[in-house]
């Protein structure tokens, strides 16, 4: 099955999910949301990860929120864990209310948190 494939997430692969450029943000500052990213979600979900050598959800999650972080960074916002703002806009673990491609990655996020939070149920 695809999801026992194993990843590596780059910051091309960030990058990629916000059509950003090294030139907008750096490979180290990207590293550094990523390695952010892994540790969110491993303290959200209980589950150990490993950004260089992780399934396909893992993957996606971290590229998720790693990009929101992106976009956070060059907008000039603040992030912490699973909350952040964009300008004017503000998320908060409790529901967001936001528009555009941060408000698909948290979304998107958010399923497969729940899939990660919960890894056997449902399946057989």
């Amino acid at each position: 099955m695809g999801s026992d494939r194993l990843v590596t997430v780059t910051p091309d692969l960030v990058r990629d999910r916000v059509k950003l450029s090294s030139a907008d943000v750096e490979d180290a500052k990207v590293t550094d949301f990523i390695q952010d990213a892994e540790a969110a979600i491993e303290e959200e979900t209980g589950v150990s990860i490993d950004y260089t050598d992780c399934s396909q959800a893992e993957a996606a999650a971290i590229k998720n929120l790693a990009a929101i972080y992106c976009l956070v960074h060059i907008s000039g916002g603040a992030a912490s864990g699973l909350s952040y703002s964009i300008g004017s806009l503000r998320v908060a673990e409790s529901g967001p209310s936001l528009s555009g491609k941060a408000e698909t990655l948290y979304r998107e996020l958010e399923r497969i948190l729940l899939r990660l939070r919960q890894p056997y149920v449902g399946r057989a």
